[in-house]
């Protein structure tokens, strides 16, 4: 695109800006937009718990289909991987077709699908190794966590685009523009990914961010700031962490904590290694036009109804979107599925048929003493586990007897953000610039950086 089309664009933008909107318009941008609130972001109080329209419809679904998840997700592990192998070594690897190059990945990732393809087959027949089938080992990972995901990944992903490519995103990051850019160097929009994910789930804000890196609208580092730093878990699910290690009762003051270790965490790592080096370099070679920022003395509101709209007249059909966004949660759900069982499993046998973090978190005990936190040999080897997962934390945290060490646990396993069985799996898979080594470093930061500031609320808090 050379100088002379962007000017023009810009000048459309900022005419079109300037007029009136026919009703049609203005229900294009409302009717999307309003309903994408309703079901991601609107807040409500079911069976005195705080929960979100996307997360109830998430849970019917597995509620629904709870008898046969498991067969489920062991057929979405084991026959696309199966068919990847096909496709990579036949002719149907030059198809253009969308869907079959869903099952053409890059050789890492076909050997990975394979092996986690081999591991839920000996989970699921518990055959094999016992250390790989056990139930807490490879057996959490089938039986826990993998029955929930089919549900998130599909509804989230076909969804989302409500929020996404009507205009809602160019509205609030207008108004939150210079807030984010002053404390994250990061777009207003990025409001909506950390709102999204806080009130639905981790794996939804990294879609999302996914999705605006790949439409232009974010720079590969902002992608990688937004992902580490904003892709929370949901509030249901960090409730249902503090339940797990017996400190519900003090969740008001406990969410509180973590709200404000999050935003620490979040102004200080950009400014540090690695996601300083990260390039601002765009998926579509230059930044979206859209989200470009013009000088005008138009009222803010005004400003943001017309970039608003201008996205939304841009949007997809409704057919195109649905076939493109079931795309997005099918390749990440074949490929997910996988990765989970193998990292998920591997780590686990780790932790509960060696020594191995015993002795890695060894380094971490004079960090928790010198914090002055109880039972430090124990909280350390549930800190180190949270790499493998954010329920590990707590899962092992949860027989503890101090309530000052286990509100930490419980903190430092929400702010943490990324871990292997799930998260950084998916990220890398995101294609935004992270590698495992930067996904590691950022664990070991964000836990570091957190450990004091709970900490200290701990003592504030529980005494």
């Amino acid at each position: 695109m050379n100088n002379q089309t962007k000017t023009a664009e810009l000048q459309e933008i900022s005419t079109t800006s300037k007029q009136e909107y026919s009703n049609k318009q203005l229900a294009k941008f409302l009717i999307p937009t309003l309903l994408g609130i309703l079901l991601f972001l609107t807040p409500i109080y079911i069976d005195g718990r705080l929960t979100i329209m996307i997360a109830l419809m998430i849970d019917f679904v597995n509620d629904f289909t709870k008898p046969i998840m498991v067969p489920v997700a062991v057929a979405v592990t084991v026959l696309p991987s199966i068919l990847s192998l096909i496709v990579k070594y036949s002719s149907l690897k030059n198809n253009s077709n969308a869907f079959i190059q869903v099952f053409n990945p890059t050789n890492g990732w076909l050997i990975t699908r394979i092996l986690g393809a081999i591991v839920m087959m000996m989970v699921y027949l518990q055959i094999g190794p016992e250390w790989i089938w056990h139930r807490n080992t490879g057996g959490v990972i089938l039986h826990d966590i993998a029955p929930i995901l089919i549900a998130i990944y599909f509804i989230s992903a076909i969804l989302l685009p409500l929020l996404t490519e009507f205009g809602l995103m160019e509205f609030v990051g207008t108004f939150f523009n210079r807030i984010f850019q002053k404390l994250f160097g990061l777009p207003g929009s990025a409001a909506v990914d950390s709102i999204a994910s806080w009130l639905s789930a981790t794996s939804v804000g990294i879609i999302l961010t996914t999705q605006q890196y790949k439409n232009g609208f974010y720079s590969s580092r902002e992608a990688c700031v937004i992902a580490t730093n904003f892709s929370i878990v949901s509030v249901g699910y960090a409730y249902f962490l503090l339940k797990l290690i017996g400190l519900q009762d003090m969740f008001i003051s406990w969410y509180f904590s973590v709200a404000i270790t999050g935003i620490i965490c979040a102004i200080i790592l950009p400014k540090l290694p690695p996601l300083c080096f990260k390039k601002h370099s765009y998926h579509t070679g230059e930044k979206n036009q859209l989200a470009t920022e013009t000088i005008t003395d138009e009222p803010l509101f005004q400003q943001a109804i017309s970039k608003a709209i201008n996205r939304a007249e841009k949007a997809e059909s409704p057919q195109v979107l649905v076939r493109n966004s079931f795309l997005v949660a099918f390749d990440l759900a074949i490929s997910m599925y996988p990765a989970i069982m193998l990292v998920g499993a591997l780590g686990l046998a780790l932790i509960e048929f060696t020594p191995i973090f015993q002795i890695l978190s060894q380094p971490l005990v004079p960090l928790l003493e010198l914090l002055q936190l109880p039972e430090a040999e124990k909280a350390s080897v549930a800190l180190l586990a949270g790499v493998i997962d954010s329920i590990m934390p707590t899962i092992l945290g949860a027989s503890i007897e101090s309530e000052l060490t286990r509100f930490v646990l419980a903190g430092v396993a929400v702010t943490q953000i990324v871990f292997l069985s799930e998260v950084a799996l998916v990220l890398m898979r995101a294609g935004i610039g992270l590698k495992l080594a930067d996904i590691l470093l950022i664990y070991v930061m964000r836990v570091l950086i957190s450990l004091p500031i709970l900490t200290l609320f701990a003592h504030l808090f529980v005494g």
